[in-house]
């Protein structure tokens, strides 16, 4: 009796761990369902890429779209496309030297091993979660520009190890060296 009675509970334990572990699991795109297929089309080449947990928000997100009305649908591409346009604003507010550094460090970022890429992208993550808590709400236009170049210095600053110079080192030209002289005997 004892038995069965500790048994149940150890049986629903391991329902619910179980469930969680698979629920964390990567899907296969063909897993996902047509209409899921259809909303996430686009992310289709790199579905399998994708970390579980970001595999799952994607599908939730799309799920959420399939239930917004159309009003709603359009007021998200809106936000969206806002968005957009403040980063590209951002970024064209940079010097010419912090934008070329940036493109720099998103060309060796994407050459990087799938395993440190996945890293770096929980490292940024985790940072970007911190810095939303701490910061407060800025209005001033002038802090956030010494924020943004704040910012960008200290992106740089954490990923010295993939970002290298970019400084074009003449070639060293080695002056010959000098022959010694053959001494001839006279005879």
């Amino acid at each position: 009796m004892l038995k069965r009675l500790l048994t149940v509970p150890f049986l629903c334990s391991l329902l619910i761990c179980g469930s969680a572990l698979y629920a964390q699991e990567k899907v296969d795109s063909a897993d996902l369902s047509y209409e899921e297929r259809q909303v996430l089309q686009q992310l289709e080449s790199q579905w399998d890429d994708l970390t579980a947990e970001r595999q799952l928000r994607l599908r939730r997100g799309a799920n959420r779209w399939q239930q917004m009305q159309p009003q709603e649908r359009s007021q998200a591409q809106e936000q969206q496309q806002q968005l957009i346009n403040q980063r590209f604003q951002r970024f064209n507010g940079l010097n010419r030297d912090d934008q070329i550094q940036l493109r720099n460090i998103q060309r060796r970022y994407q050459t990087l091993p799938a395993e440190q890429r996945q890293i770096l992208r929980e490292q940024f993550e985790k940072q970007a979660q911190q810095a939303q808590r701490n910061q407060p709400l800025r209005n001033n236009e002038s802090l956030q520009n010494r924020d943004t170049q704040r910012r960008v210095q200290e992106v740089l600053r954490q990923n010295q190890n993939v970002v290298r110079p970019n400084v074009q080192r003449p070639q060293q030209v080695r002056p010959n060296t000098p022959e010694r002289p053959q001494v001839t005997i006279p005879r």
